[in-house]
Order: C-alpha cells, then structure tokens, then sequence
C-alpha cells in the first residue's frame, strides 16, 4: 500500500503546481496564460495617451466608435508584417458600410526606443490605397515600465530579449466597443479572415 501511495501523492502534488501554473489547465503558453489573466470579458480597455502618424495626441477611450486594436514590432524578422498584411486583408474585406462609420482600426508599435511618429508614419504610406479610419498610433510620453504594465492589463506579453533588443510579444487582436470595454480577442494565428470579420460583424449587431 506505501509503494502505491507515495506515486499517487506525487502525482497529485505535480497535478496541482500544473493546475496553479495554468490557471486552472486552461493556459499552457506564457501568450495564452497573460491573456487569461487580465480578466474575463467583457473588461476595460486600460488608460494610455498615444500618439498617431499625424501627430495628433489621443486616448483610444475617447474614441466612440468600436475599435479593433493590434499591435506591431516594426524591426520584427518573423510575424509581425504578415499579420499587420491580414489585417489590410481584413480591413478591406469588411462591409465598407461599417469603417470607419462604425468601427476604426488602430494598430499601435510595441517599439518605444526606436519608433517616432516619422517612422508610423512612413509605415502607414505602405499600406495600399486610401485607408480611412485606421490610425498607427505609438504611447505617448510613456515609460517602458507604464507601457508593459499597460499591456499586461490588456492582455499582451512583451519581453525585450536583453542581448538582441528583439521584442518577443503576443498577436491578440482586441475588439472593444463604444463604451471602451473588451468584448472579443481574435487570434489571427488560429482565426481566418472569416472568422474573424464574422465576430466583428456579430458583436456590432449587438450593440
């Protein structure tokens, strides 16, 4: 009976830190797991000052329209530009009744220390053809700091790799409505296009 007890209070032991690690087995990747952490939905859309490709100082709150919200690593040599390319995929797939009438888009640089409006700027002219209602938008007079701190609640992982200065970071896409909550997160690494304007379209007819 020890020789079966002893393997059986092990398992539960490890059975319990993996429950704890992954908030319940519902998180196994450090992506997944910021994600789950920052809350259920619908949530806050945490506060921050930024600054657009116009220069224009804004909070993305005071914005009454819905938003859907992606962020971009503009030095990035691995996703980053194929999914900023799904989102021009998206943004021109989308009924042109609804942007910028009804939702705007906003893509905002994880890149603190060598992002300026000159360089969004500059990104955002790669983008083809007119493309009203969709902001490059960087923090404004934020501190590296303030700014994780900002994504975390948001449900973002960033992590500067120390010996590069490459920025690992998550891919969410955040949908939030009029009155600035968080009401989808899309995950354009396991949602098509469709899909993905299916749950916009869905949550706009349920304003």
């Amino acid at each position: 009976m020890r020789n079966v007890f002893i393997p059986i209070l092990s398992l539960i032991i490890c059975l319990t830190v993996i429950g704890v690690w992954t908030l319940g087995f519902s998180s196994f990747t450090i992506f997944s797991y910021t994600l789950k952490k920052a809350g259920e939905l619908p949530r806050p859309l945490p506060d921050i000052q930024m600054i657009n490709h116009e220069g224009i100082v804004f909070n993305p709150g005071e914005i009454k329209k819905y938003k859907l919200i992606n962020f971009v690593y503009l030095n990035c040599p691995f996703v980053c530009h194929k999914i900023n390319n799904r989102l021009e995929q998206i943004y021109n797939k989308i009924d042109t009744n609804l942007v910028p009438n009804e939702i705007e888009f906003l893509t905002v640089s994880f890149d603190l220390k060598n992002d300026d409006v000159k360089k969004i700027k500059n990104y955002h002219k790669l983008f083809k053809g007119e493309i009203s209602g969709w902001t490059f938008a960087l923090p404004y007079q934020s501190t590296d700091r303030y700014f994780t701190d900002f994504l975390s609640k948001l449900g973002i992982w960033k992590y500067t790799v120390p010996s590069t200065g490459l920025i690992n970071h998550s891919i969410y896409i955040f949908l939030v409505n009029r009155q600035n909550q968080i009401v989808r997160v899309f995950d354009p690494a396991r949602e098509s296009d469709e899909m993905i304007i299916q749950g916009i379209t869905q949550c706009l007819k349920e304003k």
